[in-house]
């Protein structure tokens, strides 16, 4: 294997792993989803989608001790932060793994053009 290839595969993990926040990021929208408890009827408790007025009841699953709890609208502004962060941090990822792709490629052709 040459140290070509090496780089080429090295650069090609940061494009993936990109891709994967920007999809995730892309596909955030919908109703909040609630990955603690919603409190139903009496002792009816679910996890999932939340509608209007429902309120989530986040847990520290490691210790069984609440984290706290969110509204609906709470919820839904935290999903949205996320998708932000993914968005960004998904950009940073894909931009720093086509630079390297792109200067290992365009080095290729260059030393190929020299010969």
């Amino acid at each position: 294997m040459s140290f070509r290839s090496l780089l080429l595969g090295l650069f090609v993990v940061p494009v993936v792993v990109g891709g994967h926040f920007l999809t995730e990021a892309a596909t955030a929208d919908g109703p909040p989803r609630c990955d603690g408890i919603i409190e139903e009827y009496e002792d009816a408790e679910r996890s999932g989608p939340m509608k209007p007025g429902e309120t989530c009841d986040l847990y520290d699953f490691t210790d069984g001790r609440s984290a706290g709890t969110r509204t609906y609208e709470q919820q839904k502004k935290a999903q949205e932060d996320g998708a932000a962060d993914d968005y960004r941090t998904g950009g940073w990822w894909l931009a720093y793994g086509v630079a390297g792709l792109t200067v290992v490629i365009v080095h290729h052709f260059l030393e190929r053009r020299r010969s």
